[in-house]
């Protein structure tokens, strides 16, 4: 419905230009002034409105200066790179995200202990003399050559599995030392 109003609309306009009886289906400003308000041309006389119309007519050399200066930075403000306290939030802003990488390294880093303690079924309050009595039963039982009789790749697997547990464990053992 909206659109054929609107349709409606534009068939219904005839061209601005006195002596023409077309459709006016072409916008252009009214003035520099009011360049959101109108007058609807036909193909024709749009164009030669484009060919009379200027922009910067009626302005001195200071305002035309200023137009020019102003379109530079596409009419926006702008400021010399390190004057404006903007610069010092830049460095908020990746001071953030630093801190939001460290958190997720540091989730990644508590996720993979946290296993590792499961793995070799003891709990994170474990000293390190318990770790390390508690791999030396798993790599005895676990150890391919403990396991000569058995032919079974997922027992070799587990001894992997085990001693790599037992590395982040010892490691995050030596880390918290480092940062006491």
């Amino acid at each position: 419905m909206l659109k054929n109003k609107k349709q409606k609309e534009i068939i219904d306009r005839i061209c601005e230009n006195q002596s023409c009886d077309e459709i006016g289906i072409y916008p252009a400003p009214k003035s520099r002034e009011k360049l959101n308000e109108y007058f609807y041309f036909c193909i024709d006389h749009v164009k030669d409105f484009n060919k009379s119309w200027n922009y910067f007519e009626g302005l001195n050399a200071e305002e035309l200066e200023i137009e020019i200066r102003k379109a530079v930075t596409w009419d926006r403000p702008s400021w010399k790179f390190g004057t404006m306290p903007i610069n010092q939030n830049f460095q908020k802003a990746f001071d953030f995200f630093d801190q939001q990488k460290n958190k997720v390294k540091n989730q990644v880093k508590n996720k993979k202990l946290d296993e590792s303690f499961k793995v070799l079924g003891i709990n994170q309050d474990s000293t390190l003399k318990e770790v390390k009595t508690r791999y030396k039963v798993l790599a005895k039982k676990w150890h391919p050559d403990a396991q000569q009789n058995i032919k079974n790749e997922i027992n070799k697997d587990k001894f992997v599995i085990i001693s790599n547990a037992y590395k982040i464990i010892i490691k995050s053992f030596t880390e918290s030392k480092k940062n006491k």
